[in-house]
């Protein structure tokens, strides 16, 4: 079965393609939803704005475009993961943020995923390789 799946579909970096994928479904689920955020008061509109959710789409969609890619920059690959770091580090505080304030248990269980992703994502930092002769 590996096999051929590897022959459908080679990757040479699936856990890149996982966080990818990852990002981009966090991605849509704040561009659709115009609500999602709502403390600090002051700061929901912002929180709220298409954009937050479009730069997870773009950084997840960049990554799996990274992953199937044949010219794999560790330059742009050190800069992919840290932009992802930094997303999945701002989401699981507000996450846990709103789970306080609100005392809605599922906003704690999205804050626990964020930093298990957040986990994740140091871990390929971990294993990908520092200089390009690596």
């Amino acid at each position: 079965m590996k096999h051929k799946l590897n022959e459908l579909l080679p990757l040479k970096h699936p856990q890149h393609v996982t966080l990818g994928t990852g990002l981009i479904g966090i991605g849509l689920i704040l561009i659709f939803n115009d609500y999602y955020f709502f403390w600090p008061p002051f700061a929901a509109g912002f929180l709220n704005d298409d954009l937050i959710g479009g730069t997870f789409f773009i950084v997840g969609a960049l990554l799996v475009r990274w992953a199937i890619g044949n010219k794999n920059s560790v330059a742009v690959n050190h800069g992919l993961l840290v932009l992802s770091t930094g997303l999945l580090a701002a989401e699981a505080t507000a996450e846990f943020m709103h789970g306080y304030e609100s005392g809605r248990p599922h906003m704690y269980m999205a804050g626990w995923v964020m930093l298990t992703l957040l986990s994740f994502t140091f871990s390929i930092i971990r294993k990908s390789p520092k200089h390009e002769d690596d």
